[in-house]
């Protein structure tokens, strides 16, 4: 593990980072700087807590800003949740473009040439009104550095709050206007979305929503019309299954049951053959159905899937067990299964490392996965390493 970020956000690491990390993964990044990789999702945590009520101190990792509001559509507890929940009485500073300095540094270490910042999947309730102008301007002050995906902050909410059969003419007007509106704005994709975010602790949020809502059926017909991809966070869930018991210890904000999803995201990859899905997050699998199995049927029948790498550092889970479907194996080589996967679609992978980077002494840090995600491009051979680090994601994505 890399000492120069170990950390902590909040409760978050202490819950997930409770495995010994294999000193193996301590030998060089796996290409020089200039390679020209490209990164699909990363984040910048551009706050920091300065004081107040509870003092100086680091601010936790998508911390609100806005103040709580009304839950989004679902909350099973009841209670208000964020990423982390707003701190009233407490003062923040912000250096977004501190915290692009220092994810620019871990970029050349490991040959990443461009990374695509966005937005968390936000709720009402921790939304940043300043974010994504914030990470417009830092794209803006490194153009050939960083490009910006939005909907997260906007979109997102709106989807949460809102049931399928509530939705109105009125409310598919003013999604259908914040859409279209940041896609003028110039941002390369529209992200981060949730259908299934699971929450780690009580203060991180639960999402969820069927893939299929109408308002996302009309972002994908948005999203074709102007040729932006859509990032979306899910878990995969094929049919109903009872939470984890991990998932129920660390949070209650889980409810007892995740319905299935899998269905329905067909639905939403069928009903614009010409919007570009990118399913982040494959190789992190929080409920041990993100199968070899599931992902090659679904690579077969939607040729408008594309899905983004991630590997973290943690082995196990907070119960002390083997976390599931794992793209490494306990020596940190691509399992067979998987490289024969990348194989078999060739252009249908991309890497997203899922990373926050923040305001260096100042802003949490996570559990890593930056570095543990790009190097397994070196276990592969040259051109579809090139391929999965950087031209699908050129293609896909619209990136030089």
């Amino acid at each position: 593990m890399s000492l120069k970020r170990a950390g902590t956000i909040g409760g978050i690491a202490l819950a997930v980072m409770v495995s010994a990390v294999s000193s193996s993964r301590c030998a060089e990044p796996p290409a020089a700087k200039g390679q020209g990789y490209i990164d699909v999702h990363a984040h910048l945590w551009g706050r920091y807590r300065t004081g107040g009520s509870g003092g100086p101190g680091i601010m936790p990792a998508g911390a609100g800003v806005s103040g709580a509001k009304s839950p989004g559509e679902r909350t099973p507890s009841g209670k208000p949740q964020g990423d982390h929940a707003p701190t009233r009485g407490v003062q923040y500073g912000m250096d977004y473009e501190a915290a692009a300095k220092a994810l620019l540094e871990l970029m050349d270490q490991y040959g990443v040439a461009k990374a695509l910042l966005m937005p968390p999947p936000r709720t009402r309730e921790n939304v940043d009104p300043v974010e994504l102008r914030e990470l417009l301007a830092v794209a803006k002050r490194h153009p050939d550095r960083f490009a910006v995906a939005g909907g997260g902050d906007v979109l997102n909410p709106m989807i949460h709050e809102c049931k399928a059969a509530d939705v109105t003419p009125k409310i598919r007007a003013k999604f259908d206007k914040e859409a279209e509106q940041l896609a003028k704005s110039g941002v390369k994709a529209f992200g981060e979305m949730a259908a299934l975010h699971l929450s780690f602790t009580e203060t991180h949020v639960f999402e969820e929503t069927s893939p299929d809502h109408p308002l996302f059926l009309a972002l994908s017909d948005i999203a074709a019309r102007h040729n932006l991809p859509i990032d979306l966070h899910m878990e995969a869930v094929p049919e109903e299954m009872d939470l984890p018991p991990r998932l129920e210890r660390l949070s209650k904000n889980n409810p007892p049951k995740l319905k299935a999803n899998i269905a329905a995201f067909e639905k939403l990859l069928a009903h614009n053959a010409k919007a570009r899905i990118v399913w982040q997050h494959i190789g992190w699998d929080n409920t041990g159905r993100m199968t070899i199995e599931l992902l090659r049927r679904l690579l077969n029948a939607h040729p408008n899937l594309y899905m983004a790498l991630r590997v973290v550092e943690r082995e196990v889970g907070p119960d002390g067990r083997p976390l599931p479907n794992r793209i490494v194996d306990p020596e940190w080589n691509i399992r067979p299964e998987w490289q024969k996967l990348f194989e078999e679609f060739p252009d249908r992978f991309v890497i997203g490392t899922d990373e926050f980077v923040g305001v260096p002494g100042k802003s949490g840090t996570a559990p890593q996965s930056f570095e543990e995600t790009w190097r397994i491009l070196k276990q592969l051979p040259p051109e579809l390493a090139d391929k999965i680090g950087r031209s699908n994601a050129a293609r896909i994505y619209g990136l030089d």
